[in-house]
Formats: structure tokens, sequence, C-alpha cells
């Protein structure tokens, strides 16, 4: 049996074949660009990601026989829609912090500690509830009584069936979703003032949904009567692609953006602070952890600013640019030579929750070059890796090993400083960039019947290695992590007050 698989990242949109052992045999892969029409925005086009999600599955499933269809798609990525599903807006995506005013507005009409019991949700700007309350407010031509509000797999779903479904991992990433029944949350609603025929039906993801036929069939260049199984978001699906489950085993995807993320059969809330996120995965089990704004999306704006060289130079050498950022950055000593850098380009998730918080470079000096710059973002993010770890720990799951997923994980340097930084192994699974494909087939194979639960397919992961900690690092990672808290926390009210003041002058 063969499974096409489709995951929608937030950097491109990757359709790939996997049979029954788990094997990717074909790939075909489109960048999404991301567009900025003005301050805060960070929005995808719609007609985009369907045109790239058709001419990918095409080219996929092209002489080639597939038993099923399975979806996933970056979590909190929200659209505005007409009666016939044609886009009224772009997909606002995670990294857009417009609607960052509103989440105190939720916070002043309801308890902000209810409403993350209810939606493992706390409050944070990348929700889709308070994207549409903006929206509501300053867009209200787009999003009237007669508009519907998307998620962008529901988009995907309604344009190649005629009808919204939204599969119950997908729907958890809104805040408007309630965790525990499994169904929109009343108070979510109360709060957006929309009602549930705004929204898709929710479906679970590890069940078939349907059979696609006629243009539905075409769209995936797949045969009329092939199921369609909703599958889940990236994240949760790069655990399933592992057969993670433990809970002292986690996930560290190092894509656009950084996440540490764990499969449970239960619901688990940080309660006193509301440091981490709860969603609902797939199959009965839920995904818990944190994420952050600022992964490789650092090292990709170093690229674009500052790395004309390396760019050049890799096209001569017919390598990846990245690869010269980081064999480059092995040039400076552990600790960047006293130059730390916080990441928090695009405001900032889990733990910090900070909407207003930006990148700071701190202790530059004339003896720095550019190799100790490009260590020192490299080990902003492994800081941050750090404190989800910790919100992690205070919760009662101690990590004992991390599998890496994400173009991220292609570097051994970034790989040994998060597990130096962490003093957690970090295991480089060969071809973990095609985790959430895996674990899309994971799920099929199990609403087609194949097996009963997933860890039945008893997969095997072929590690490229496992990084240790060297615990002569330890002593200068702990004390370049302390700085590192000590700086965000002398900054954070700055952050927000300075924000303040570009918002009066503008």
């Amino acid at each position: 049996m063969r499974i096409l698989t489709v995951d929608i990242g937030t950097t491109n949109v990757k359709a790939a074949i996997v049979d029954e052992q788990g094997r990717v045999t074909r790939v075909a892969s489109r960048e999404i660009p991301l567009f900025s029409p003005e301050p805060g925005a960070a929005e995808h086009s719609p007609l985009a990601i369907l045109g790239a999600v058709s001419e990918t599955s095409n080219i996929v499933s092209r002489n080639s026989t597939v038993d099923a269809v399975a979806l996933s798609c970056y979590q909190h990525g929200l659209l505005v829609v007409d009666k016939e599903f044609r886009p009224l807006t772009n997909v606002i995506t995670h990294m857009d912090w417009r609607s960052t005013p509103y989440v105190s507005e939720i916070e002043s009409r309801a308890e902000a500690l209810e409403l993350y019991r209810r939606t493992g949700c706390p409050p944070l700007f990348v929700y889709a509830l308070p994207k549409i309350i903006w929206l509501k407010s300053v867009k209200r031509d787009v999003s009237s009584g007669h508009s519907r509000f998307l998620l962008l797999k529901d988009f995907i779903i309604a344009k190649a069936v005629g009808e919204p479904f939204i599969d119950y991992g997908n729907a958890s990433g809104s805040q408007l979703f309630n965790i525990h029944s499994l169904k929109w949350d009343d108070l979510a609603l109360e709060l957006a003032s929309i009602s549930e025929e705004q929204l898709a039906e929710p479906v679970e993801g590890a069940r078939v949904l349907c059979e696609l036929k006629g243009k539905g069939a075409e769209f995936f260049g797949v045969k009329d009567g092939t199921p369609l199984v909703p599958g889940t978001f990236d994240g949760a699906a790069q655990n399933f692609g592992y057969l993670l489950e433990k809970t002292d085993e986690g996930v560290l995807n190092l894509g656009t953006t950084a996440v540490v993320r764990l499969l449970s059969g239960k619901i688990v809330l940080d309660l006193q602070s509301m440091r981490t996120f709860c969603y609902y995965a797939a199959s009965g089990r839920w995904a818990f952890g944190g994420s952050t704004n600022n992964g490789g999306s650092v090292l990709k704006w170093l690229r674009d600013s500052l790395g004309n060289l390396e760019v050049s130079a890799a096209e001569l050498l017919n390598v990846n640019p990245y690869e010269l950022l980081c064999k480059e950055a092995e040039n400076a000593p552990p600790g960047s030579n006293g130059l730390l850098f916080i990441p928090f380009m695009a405001g900032e998730r889990f733990p910090f929750r900070d909407p207003y918080s930006r990148g700071v470079l701190i202790g530059l000096r004339y003896d720095h070059r550019k190799c100790h710059l490009i260590r020192a973002f490299l080990e902003g993010v492994a800081f941050t890796v750090k404190a989800l770890v910790e919100a992690i720990d205070r919760l009662g799951f101690k990590l004992v090993r991390l599998y890496g997923s994400g173009g991220g994980m292609k570097s051994r340097l970034w790989a040994e400083i998060i597990a130096n930084a962490t003093g957690i192994p970090i295991v480089r699974v060969k071809e973990g960039e095609h985790a959430s494909n895996r674990g899309l087939a994971a799920l099929a194979f199990t609403a087609l019947g194949s097996v009963r639960d997933f860890h039945e397919l008893n997969w095997s992961l072929e590690a490229i290695d496992t990084v240790e900690p060297e615990p002569g690092l330890a002593k200068v990672y702990d004390e370049a992590y302390s700085r590192f808290l000590e700086a965000y926390r002398q900054l954070a009210p700055l952050f927000k007050k300075w924000e303040e003041w570009k918002t009066r002058i503008l």
C-alpha cells in the first residue's frame, strides 16, 4: 500500500509517497513565499498554497498507485472566505502580530486560565481567536456575518471536497476548540462573536473523511474513490512519524520555528504559568510542549542580510549556503567570546509569551568577527529551546532524549550547541525532514484498518548520529544561559515601551 502525504509547512509544501515500511519513495516540494504588506504582517497566499498542493501531489502520484491521501498543515494560519470559499484575505500566519492588542481585550472579558483549561491555548497573538476579533474590528468589509473563518487546511479540504472540514489537531491550535469535548468551545465562540456555522466541521484526523471524486481526485492526481484522511498538524505528525509516545522522549523540530513536543494519552496543562500548549493530535493522543517564533528563520535573515558572500560561494561549490555559515561559526568558541543574541525577531511564543520582544545583540566588541555573530545566533535559539525544556521539566517530564527533525538539524554544530545548552542527547534522524509525511502515512494506515494503532507498524528509525552533551561545556553554557535570561528580563519592559512609542510616532 502507498499513501500520498501532503505536508503544508510555513516555508514549503511537500508531497511524498510513503509505503507500509515507512519508506519515502517519491518527493516533490514547492517554496511558499511570505508576504508582509504592512508592519507586523506575515501572510501566505491561499491560492498559491492551493496550487502548490495540487502541483506537488500530481508530480508524486503520477504513474503511482495511491491507496489514500493524508494531509498535515502548519498551525494557526487563518483566512476569511465567502460562501463559495473564495478567499477574502490572505492566510494570516503565526508570525503575524497585528492582533496583539486584542489579546488584552480577551483577557479583560474572560479569565485567561479558564480559556487555557478549555482550549490548551494560553493568551497569545498567534491564535485564531484574537485574529478574528482583530479582523472584525479593522476589516469589517471582509468579516461580515456572511463570511466564514477557516484555518488553512479547512480551505484546502473545502476546495477538494466542496465543504470545509477540520481535523481535531489543527482545530486545537485555534484557541476556539475545546480539547476535552473535541468540539468548538462556547466561551471562545462568544468572545469571537461568531457561530459554529462560520467555522469548519471538526473531525477525527485518523479516520477516513470521504472518498475523493471528480475534481477532488484530479486535484491530488489520484483515481476516483481514493480515501481522504484529514491527518493532523505538521508538528504532531512528526511525533507519529517517529512512533514516539514515551513522555521522556520528545521531538525537537528546528525548522522555520523551533518546537519541543511530546505525545501523551491524556491532557497535560501548565495551570501554574501557562508556559506550554496542549493540543489534541490524533488517534486519542494529545501533543504538548512549547514552540518558538524564531528558529531557522533567524539564520535565514542572517543569510539574506549578511550572507551574500556565502550565498555566492555556495553556488560555485554547489552546496547549501547554511552549510557555509555554520562552518564559519565553528571558528568561534562556545559562548561566542561573550557575544549574546536574543533571537525574538518576530516576537515570542513559548515559554516567554511576549509579542513585543525583538532581536537584540548584546556585548558586541571590535574584536568580534562574523563567526562570533553567526554562532551567537545559533546559541540564542538554543537558549530558547533550553527554556522550553525547563518549562516541560517543571511539569514533571524529564527528557532523556530528543529526536531532531527539520532543516536546522542538518547542521551537526547546531545540534551540538543545543545538546550542550540543554544537557540532553540529540538524535539526528536520517531523512528527518520527512517525519511529518511518515506520520501522516502512519495515521492513514490506521484509518484504513491496516493496523489497529500506529505503534503496530514497527517502523525503524535510522539515525545519522547521536550528539551527546560535553560535560566540560556545561559551565560555559549555564553561565551564558543565565545572562540570556537576565538580559531578557531587563529588556522585556522596554520592548513593550518601545512598541508603544513606535505606534505613537507612526
